[in-house]
């Protein structure tokens, strides 16, 4: 098999991976702010984390064999930059995703948008207008928002700062690519076909934890692809650069996050691992020790 064969097929696994998370977990989004008439979204945040745990499990069971199912960029990235996937892959593996997430919320509208389009209109909500960013929400990871704890203004004044969504955002994403990194570890026995499982389960509580706080993106894929749609679909700024310029929030810092994680986890835990030895030694196989 030629290799730019080979790589297209991984590209392509990272489209579909990335799709079938972003539509899955927005599918959920879209049911707590719109499907319950408007007034689901609190209980919603915290449901969510469950559901998009089940997103990232699933997607990962259907592309890792593939392509790793980074279905991230910030996870390319920081495997890029501690585990040897080549630098030369790193476009083509975040345009993937990107494409994946932006198709992801395509999909969104084309499923969902009677019960957004209904919401909408009770709610007297302008797409473009200053409330544009509560239907928004269905789509990317927007933030501030009313509705979140500690935030003391409204919908485009920002009152709760941007340094606490940094930072949390950072943080989370650092979390979450420690235990990445722990549950692939290639030097320590582990069931593969579980890891899918254990990252669902970290992806589950740190959204259920912290999508209150800031929304939780993790992911720059599955905020900045939906962003692209909504500018299509009328949203204006509440899109691109959305309210206070807050794209750099969940698009930009998850991948601060991502390096923060991998260079952790490596000074802490995996230089003091010792090499695999003998025959009997468990190891992760390689489509596995990728995934994310």
């Amino acid at each position: 098999m030629a290799v730019s064969e080979s790589w297209t097929k991984k590209y392509l696994a990272e489209v579909l991976g990335t799709f079938l998370l972003v539509f899955l977990g927005d599918s959920f989004v879209a049911f707590a702010v719109a499907g319950a008439g408007g007034n689901g979204f609190k209980a919603g945040l915290l449901a969510a984390g469950m559901f998009w745990g089940f997103a990232v499990t699933l997607a990962i069971y259907a592309a890792g064999a593939v392509s790793g199912a980074h279905i991230n960029p910030a996870v390319t990235v920081a495997l890029a930059w501690r585990r040897g996937f080549p630098w030369s892959k790193v476009p083509g593996y975040i345009g993937s995703q990107l494409v994946g997430a932006f198709l992801a919320a395509a999909a969104i509208s084309l499923v969902w948008d009677g019960i957004i389009l209904k919401a909408e209109q009770t709610g007297h909500i302008v797409r473009g207008g200053a409330n544009g960013i509560l239907s928004g929400l269905i789509f990317s990871a927007n933030w501030p928002h009313p509705g979140l704890v500690g935030y003391t203004g409204d919908a485009v004044s920002m009152q709760d700062p941007m340094w606490r969504g940094i930072a949390t955002e950072i943080i989370i994403t650092a979390i979450l690519l420690i235990c990445i990194l722990g549950i692939v570890e290639d030097r320590v026995p582990s069931a593969a076909n579980l890891a899918p499982i254990a990252i669902g389960f970290v992806v589950a509580a740190l959204v259920g934890l912290f999508a209150p706080i800031e929304m939780a993106s993790l992911n720059p894929a599955r905020d900045f692809g939906p962003r692209v749609w909504m500018l299509l679909v009328g949203y204006g700024s509440n899109a691109i650069p959305g309210p206070n310029f807050n794209i750099i929030v969940t698009t930009v810092f998850p991948f601060v996050g991502a390096l923060l994680g991998a260079g952790v986890y490596d000074w802490f835990i995996h230089q003091h691992l010792a090499a695999p030895v003998g025959p009997d030694t468990a190891k992760v196989p390689e489509t596995a020790r990728a995934r994310a």
